[in-house]
């Protein structure tokens, strides 16, 4: 009896019989996972908030620090004028050109000052930000601290759209080496050299404007040393003691001064480079009381420029 209800249980109530068929299974079927593309590691981060600031500027130059942009309320620039004063020192000279605009949304001062602190050494800094975009311009000392205030803007706004425009100081030149002596040329001891000639006085006949045949030699002496510096200028006065006056005296020393002149001319000296004149008895270089003195005032100055 057990056995005819198990028989039964396998035929259709309808009296057919059940097709039980095993699905078609393809033995070579392969699983395929579903395609899943990776995260863009260097695309923004799209969890963090999108920025839109007030514009705000703050521009350095050496110790001065001009601000222009807005702020949303009185409290909100104090505390960023407060800040700069206490990260500059109280001698810093702070252009206030900022606005109040209720509402508007501004970068927070802590996150400010990372910047700045890694912006000391460039005294030119520029920090403008506006929207999600942030510019920085200045001149840094180097790459590195140019670097460092690019990571520390983007540790502060990971989203800000960054445009670093700090360009990098050029190195400064090394010093020229010092230049060798120049060695003294003819014309540097020109007139030195003609002093020395004329420490023998040059003589002329008594009372007369002849030069003397010893002293025609040591002017031919004094003519070459002047030749040798081409473009000299030579200027000869004459000087006479203080027997007589001026009447007779001027005319004498100015007639002996271009005696001279002349002679230094036929020696080969251009004439446009030579002048004279007669002083009389002015300018006495020693005593008129003796004879001795008189005979030293009763001169020739040659003076070379």
């Amino acid at each position: 009896m057990l056995l005819g209800l198990i028989g039964w249980g396998g035929l259709d109530r309808s009296g057919k019989d059940v097709n039980l068929t095993r699905p078609d299974i393809n033995p070579t079927a392969t699983m395929t996972a579903p395609d899943v593309n990776a995260p863009d590691i260097n695309a923004p981060n799209v969890n963090l908030p999108n920025l839109s600031f007030a514009p705000l500027s703050i521009l350095r130059n050496g110790n001065d620090f001009t601000l222009s942009g807005d702020l949303p309320d009185l409290a909100a620039k104090n505390s960023l004028l407060d800040w700069l004063r206490g990260k500059f020192g109280a001698g810093v000279n702070l252009i206030d050109n900022l606005n109040l605009s209720a509402g508007v949304s501004t970068p927070d001062v802590s996150a400010l000052g990372k910047v700045f602190d890694a912006s000391v050494d460039i005294p030119d800094f520029n920090f403008s930000i506006e929207g999600d975009t942030l510019t920085l311009t200045g001149t840094a000392p180097s790459a590195e601290v140019r670097d460092a205030v690019e990571a520390a803007a983007k540790a502060a706004w990971p989203n800000i759209k960054l445009v670093n425009n700090i360009q990098i100081a050029a190195a400064p030149s090394a010093p020229a080496p010092p230049a060798n002596p120049a060695t003294p040329g003819p014309c540097a001891v020109l007139q030195g050299d003609v002093s020395a000639l004329l420490r023998t006085p040059i003589n002329f006949s008594t009372d007369g404007f002849v030069l003397a045949p010893a002293s025609q030699q040591l002017l031919s002496q004094v003519a070459d040393k002047l030749k040798s510096c081409a473009g000299a200028q030579v200027a000869v006065t004459g000087y006479t003691d203080n027997t007589g006056n001026d009447a007779i005296n001027v005319p004498l020393s100015s007639n002996r001064a271009k005696a001279v002149a002349d002679y230094l001319v036929s020696q080969g000296l251009a004439a446009d480079h030579v002048t004279s004149s007669g002083a009389g008895s002015a300018k006495p270089i020693a005593s008129n009381d003796t004879p001795e003195g008189k005979a030293q005032n009763r001169r020739v100055e040659i003076t070379v420029n």
